[in-house]
């Protein structure tokens, strides 16, 4: 598949991935893209950057034009409003913030459909550790943050 035809078959959601990139406040977006094809795709994204789209065995950088799938999108807390102590095995944060984060990147991976799974990296006060929130619909949402996972 050549980048006209990607951008033909699947430009609606590469710009609804862009958008939740660049509203979402996070640092980095994956998702593999499946809705039920032969083969699925494999989407890396961060806010205001370009794609990297994986075709077998193939990265594809590409600028979508289409526009975005309606998708609410909360506010971005900032950083420093997410602490990780991974040796309590703790999250720390406003009430609300871990769960609106959850709840933005399940809201992702449904809108794009079919078996999508969707994962997003959040800034903390410790800027070389992420807290990434990974969804499919019809599972549940997983937290991981170091070596460490936890299910929401």
């Amino acid at each position: 598949m050549d980048q006209a035809e990607l951008l033909e078959r699947h430009g609606t959601a590469l710009a609804t991935i862009r958008a939740f990139a660049e509203r979402s406040g996070a640092e980095r977006v994956a998702v593999l893209l499946d809705a039920g094809e032969a083969t699925a795709l494999v989407v890396e994204c961060e806010p205001f950057a370009h794609f990297d789209v994986v075709l077998g065995e193939e990265r594809v950088a590409v600028a979508p034009e289409a526009a975005p799938a309606e998708l609410e999108i909360g506010a971005a807390p900032p950083g420093t409003a997410i602490e990780l102590d991974l040796d309590q095995g703790v999250i720390l944060a406003p009430m609300g913030v871990v769960a609106a984060l959850a709840d933005g990147v399940l809201a992702l991976a449904r809108v794009l459909g079919g078996r999508t799974v969707a994962s997003a990296d959040f800034p903390t006060r410790d800027p070389a550790l992420p807290l990434t929130v990974a969804a499919r619909e019809g599972e549940g949402v997983v937290l991981a943050a170091g070596e460490q996972q936890f299910e929401f």
